[in-house]
């Protein structure tokens, strides 16, 4: 029961990522909607799938000019994660006259703790190009959620004020600005905790007994940020205006 309790809590936690400039991938008519199924542009121009190789152990974001049926890729490329993780197509950046396109895939990861869990997103972009092997251009997190458990008796829970979970709570975005391809990207996020400023660094039982007020959601301004992210065509990836901040106390690793 009480690992039923904490996987609910958890679900209703989890944050969404946020806006996106990716153009959606849908399921060919007659596909279900499932990570493992083609899924293509509106116009059928691009589709894509998420596969394993020829071992089935490694797997393989597989890009096609047009529905597969039964054809070859025009391009493949290996996508690496931890065993346990989760892909899913979250869809495509391209532009009219341009014959290279960023192909979006999102890794979910889950993890339980004791008395708690937590799981997060990261997004990385694959730029596909003719003659050229394809490249991951960028890779952020855009969504993580986790619950610590802080009370483990009554005594506990009397300090907490009945606040027996540390919550992490961190959602991204990412949106596309100006005419150039691949266009400039702003990364966005937004980081909260409860109650009040805790820290997965710290023992939360060693600070001062809590009390109502204290029992706020806050915003950490150290991940709370707003970085300009710009195509270097020398190194062809993605590079940010200023050095991203640590935030792996809102994500799974």
């Amino acid at each position: 029961m009480i690992a039923f309790l904490l996987s609910a809590a958890l679900t209703a936690l989890v944050q969404a990522p946020g806006p996106s400039p990716l153009e959606p991938l849908q399921p060919l008519a007659g596909e279900e909607a499932d990570a493992k199924a083609p899924a293509c542009t509106a116009d059928r121009r691009w589709c894509a799938v998420i596969d394993t190789d020829e071992t089935r152990e490694h797997r393989v974001l597989r890009l096609y000019d047009g529905p597969p049926d039964g054809r070859e890729p025009v391009a493949s490329h290996p996508i690496e994660g931890p065993t346990e993780s989760y892909w899913k197509l979250s869809g495509v950046l391209r532009k009219e006259g341009e014959e290279a396109i960023l192909v979006g895939a999102d890794m979910d990861l889950t993890a339980m703790y004791s008395g708690g869990g937590g799981m997060s997103t990261y997004r990385t972009l694959v730029r596909f190009a003719p003659s050229e092997t394809p490249q991951d251009v960028l890779t952020v997190p855009v969504g993580g959620s986790l619950t610590i458990r802080a009370c483990f008796g009554e005594e506990d829970t009397a300090q907490r004020a009945g606040a027996c979970h540390d919550e992490y709570d961190f959602t991204g975005a990412l949106q596309a600005e100006g005419d150039a391809f691949p266009p400039t990207l702003i990364y966005s996020t937004t980081a909260t905790s409860f109650p009040g400023p805790v820290s997965r660094n710290e023992d939360s039982l060693a600070k001062p007994p809590l009390k109502p007020k204290d029992l706020v959601k806050v915003v950490d301004e150290a991940c709370t940020i707003r970085r300009v992210f710009v195509f270097d065509p020398a190194t062809k990836a993605y590079v940010p205006d200023a050095p991203l901040p640590d935030c792996s106390a809102y994500t799974v690793p």
